[in-house]
């Protein structure tokens, strides 16, 4: 009996030695270069509407407190960032009849020296009979990277 667990043992060890991919010293590992994952886009053409959209939802945590153009503004009392404001809004696309629409553009800013930025509107519109509104947001986005400048939001709209 002995000498079999003896047997097993050798042949577990051996089995787990042979299954152990082989490693090379930490001195034969060259480092590789660091990748970069941010995008870059080309500064003198505008944003698409996708891209500017993925700019608005990147910025869902923004607080609503963050200019005045956005207090009280949602379709719930408790809505309390842009995530909340939009989605309110998007939500409400799929209720009754009528018309729905997004309008998207972006325009270059012709702000003089300073940075240059894409001035982006996105405005959730909806038109059945009398009822017609359009909600949206607007805001800058950096030419090279398009991410959002923060401090640029504003809530528009008028019911």
């Amino acid at each position: 009996m002995m000498l079999r667990s003896a047997i097993l043992v050798v042949l577990c060890l051996l089995s787990a030695a042979c299954s152990r991919e082989a490693r090379p010293s930490p001195s034969a590992v060259s480092p590789s270069p660091p990748v970069s994952t941010a995008k870059t886009y080309d500064e003198n053409v505008a944003p698409t509407r996708k891209e500017i959209l993925r700019a608005l939802l990147s910025s869902q945590d923004v607080s609503l407190t963050t200019d005045s153009s956005c207090s009280g503004v949602g379709t719930e009392p408790a809505d309390v960032n842009i995530g909340d404001y939009i989605s309110g809004f998007l939500a409400e696309q799929n209720s009754g009849s009528g018309k729905n629409w997004l309008d998207i553009e972006a325009k270059r800013s012709s702000v003089s020296g300073s940075d240059a930025v894409w001035n982006c509107d996105v405005v959730i519109r909806h038109v059945d009979g009398d009822d017609r509104w359009g909600w949206g947001v607007s805001f800058q986005i950096k030419p090279k990277d398009h991410s959002v400048i923060k401090s640029s939001i504003r809530c528009t709209g008028s019911g």
